[in-house]
């Protein structure tokens, strides 16, 4: 691994600047100063540098593309960018653009640097309480083990780094580390942290969105758990998020749903977004949704003409559906974040219904409904009537909002066996979460319990390689293995770094160049 790939970029910040200041001012400096580490106001710094890393538009096209265009809610856009459409096609390569991960290790090494020289500074500084130490100490450990969840995710077995590079004194070729162990490793450093982690940050929505607090470190730790098949623990985390009333987070009302959390954003239900402003603008969703001057370089799956029993959504007028796409010529135009919904009146919508935002839009990783429909799948795949019951009821919670031209609970009585209720989960988790790069996650972790890909292609992906490329009987065998299902790591990567190993699958298969 390249030492420029993992380099620490701190900022010297003072503690009076502007919140939105303090998470989009650029680094001063990419290499750690002999005189830093002095005074509580370099923690601050180095900690909006962690954040300032991880909101840069490199990381959030790779948090997109990873989580989405290799499920079933995108097709190609108007304007074909070739990484992307090789991505659409089932042919990615170690050469494509988003195999890169080095982003993810800079913001990673900037965590391990903070965690090993935040300590020292209350040796140097009497106004640096314990109480700040542990609140830094856990929004690092928080920003660090997402990080490693994207990489797992997306690569698997990855390098796993815990000690900072400040200099050459270590050792910059390590291997990879089982992609489970990993995530073991980082679920139990959270939870000896998340107490230390701010409730939230009185009278500042931005930094109590925008920053890690108890709530967004419990929604980290139920994903990882779903992840690794661990569902108790899933549902303990959930439960944290849900009965504490420190932090109160409720669901937005119909009537301002898109607007307020995708337009406005930091909303009610937000538990920790991105935060991008004029200075530093979310030009990844503008990229790839697409703006008032720019073409898209993807558009929507039609989901009002699946056809059959996977028919998306149930209801014409669902507000997910009449916000999120609409159609716009050849194409479904991807609305969501880009644009608010201003004209309700034709169900089926046009262009001109919607105005466009000017791309400040935040981006969001946690809200409210990722919690009930986490412990929803959570209590489906663990079974039982009580457990298939409450996961049903959690579902109509972000159905019914969404609908509320039908009457509460709509979806009650509807869903009886464990094979159903965790297709409607998997369903409503498509529906609320559409665009917001968690879709193919989702699949990923059908396909990992099932152990092979091949129910899920059939079922969701088939229909998407269909419509694009119509070769489905050339693309299916290079899906249909286990390990195809993640991507191959970058060819820069495996020559700086001679101790990786390519993805198995990139490695024998040979209809994939490699």
């Amino acid at each position: 691994m390249k030492a420029k790939h993992i380099i620490i970029a701190l900022a010297t910040l003072s503690l009076t600047a502007s919140c939105e200041g303090w998470f989009s001012t650029p680094p001063e400096s990419e290499m750690v100063r002999e005189d830093f580490w002095k005074k509580k106001g370099d923690v601050e710094g180095a900690m909006g540098a962690c954040y300032r890393t991880l909101a840069d538009q490199g990381v959030i096209k790779r948090l997109l593309v990873w989580g989405e265009l290799r499920g079933d809610n995108v097709l190609d856009g108007r304007n074909r960018e070739d990484n992307i459409y090789k991505i659409l096609t089932a042919n990615i390569t170690a050469s494509n653009e988003y195999t890169r991960w080095s982003q993810f290790y800079t913001c990673i090494n900037q965590c391990n640097t903070l965690m090993a020289n935040a300590p020292s500074v209350q040796e140097e500084d009497p106004d640096y309480s314990t109480t700040e130490l542990r609140q830094h100490l856990a929004e690092a450990q928080a920003i660090r083990a997402f990080c490693y969840f994207a990489l797992v995710r997306t690569f698997k077995d990855v390098p796993y780094v815990t000690e900072p590079y400040e200099d050459d004194s270590h050792p910059f070729l390590v291997a990879q580390t089982e992609s489970d162990e990993i995530l073991a490793q980082e679920l139990a450093n959270l939870r000896a942290v998340d107490m230390q982690a701010p409730v939230l940050w009185t009278e500042n929505v931005p930094y109590t969105k925008g920053r890690i607090t108890q709530k967004a470190v419990w929604a980290l730790e139920a994903d990882i758990a779903l992840w690794l098949n661990r569902y108790q623990d899933c549902i303990d985390a959930c439960d944290k998020v849900l009965t504490t009333t420190t932090n109160p987070i409720a669901l937005e009302r119909p009537s301002n749903y898109f607007g307020n959390v995708f337009f406005t954003g930091n909303s009610d239900e937000s538990i920790w977004e991105l935060q991008l402003d004029q200075n530093n603008q979310n030009t990844a969703v503008r990229d790839f949704f697409g703006d008032n001057s720019t073409d898209a370089c993807l558009s929507s799956y039609n989901f009002s003409n699946v056809g059959g029993s996977r028919d998306l959504f149930l209801a014409q007028r669902d507000l997910r559906r009449m916000n999120a796409f609409v159609s716009a010529g050849a194409f479904y135009a991807i609305k969501k974040y880009t644009a608010l919904r201003t004209n309700m009146t034709n169900v089926m919508g046009r262009e001109a219904d919607f105005v466009w935002g000017d791309a400040n839009c935040n981006w969001i990783l946690y809200r409210l409904p990722d919690i009930y429909l986490m412990k929803a799948e959570a209590l489906a795949e663990l079974g039982g009537t009580d457990h298939l019951q409450e996961a049903v009821r959690l579902c109509g919670l972000t159905y019914d909002r969404a609908n509320p031209d039908l009457e509460a609970g709509s979806l009650t009585g509807n869903y009886n066996s464990q094979a159903e209720v965790r297709n409607l989960v998997l369903d409503e988790r498509q529906r609320e979460f559409l665009f917001e790069g968690k879709r193919y996650f989702d699949l990923m972790r059908r396909m990992r319990r099932e152990g092979t890909p091949t129910q899920v292609l059939e079922t969701y992906l088939r229909r998407k390689y269909e419509e694009i490329v119509s070769m489905w009987s050339d693309i299916r065998p290079k899906l249909n293995d286990v390990d195809a299902i993640y991507m191959p790591i970058n060819s820069d990567e495996l020559r700086a770094n001679t101790l990786l190993k390519q993805n198995r699958f990139y490695e024998t298969t040979s209809d994939i160049i490699r």
